[in-house]
């Protein structure tokens, strides 16, 4: 049995787009809460009738280990990969901010990946059949902006987290981050529709804002033995836009 990657946050984005990617060379496990948006990112992957769904929302994080655990074993699968694409973002401030919104993003970007690290390399799930880890943070925790400290603190904690994990889980794992400036995706077009925010946020950027794709083919790069002596970094894919600091 070949081994699968685990890719979350595949419905929409830069996790369809790195989903799309690795289905040229892996079977997959596409992560998500909403079915129909899944069966459109396996149609557009390589041999689709190769790849399967965990249906689940990360916001629930407290059963996601138990969940997780349960999907893997009743399916009998090998987990090789797992790249954490899942991620929500909001603009606020300190004192218009509400616990719960500061919980919630916690739990999605990074609690959620926490849990599931821990499920697939509990031996009893996964033997030790996970070689590559894939984080998708951000550049937020490099380039402060007003409004985004809750977002950039969560990101903060993948950061952190995975050079952490590429210590403990070694030499069997590696685990690395993808630090993405802006990229144009859907939600984040709809962000910058404000043309004078568009522009301001343009000229810090000096090739442009990204592409999900510039996101999956370093993924690409990461999951594959091209990458076999790289652990514990963060790849920062943001045309430019931190070179100043």
């Amino acid at each position: 049995m070949e081994n699968y990657v685990l890719i979350t946050g595949a419905s929409s984005g830069i996790g369809r787009d790195i989903a799309v990617t690795l289905s040229k060379t892996y079977p997959l496990i596409l992560g998500g809460r909403n079915v129909e948006r899944l069966e459109e990112t396996r149609a557009m992957c390589t041999d689709s009738d190769k790849h399967i769904f965990w249906n689940y929302d990360l916001a629930d994080v407290e059963n996601i280990y138990d969940n997780l655990t349960a999907f893997i074993k009743n399916n009998e699968l090998k987990v090789g990969g797992f790249v954490h694409s899942a991620g929500i973002w909001f603009v606020t401030t300190l004192n218009l901010v509400k616990l719960n919104d500061v919980q919630k993003m916690m739990n999605i970007n990074f609690l959620s990946a926490v849990e599931i690290l821990r499920s697939l390399v509990k031996r009893k799930t996964n033997a030790k059949n996970l070689k590559d880890v894939i984080l998708v943070s951000s550049i937020a925790p490099f380039k402060s902006a007003k409004g985004e400290a809750f977002y950039a603190a969560s990101k903060a904690a993948i950061n952190v987290f995975a050079r952490a994990m590429a210590d403990e889980l070694a030499p069997n794992t590696r685990v690395n981050t993808i630090n993405p400036g802006i990229i144009h995706t859907p939600m984040m077009d709809n962000l910058l529709r404000d043309n004078e925010q568009f522009e301001k946020h343009k000229r810090t950027y000096l090739l442009g804002f990204g592409e999900t794709e510039d996101v999956a083919n370093m993924a690409e790069f990461l999951m594959s033995d091209k990458a076999r002596r790289i652990t514990g970094q963060h790849f920062v894919v943001d045309g430019g836009a931190t070179i100043a600091i």
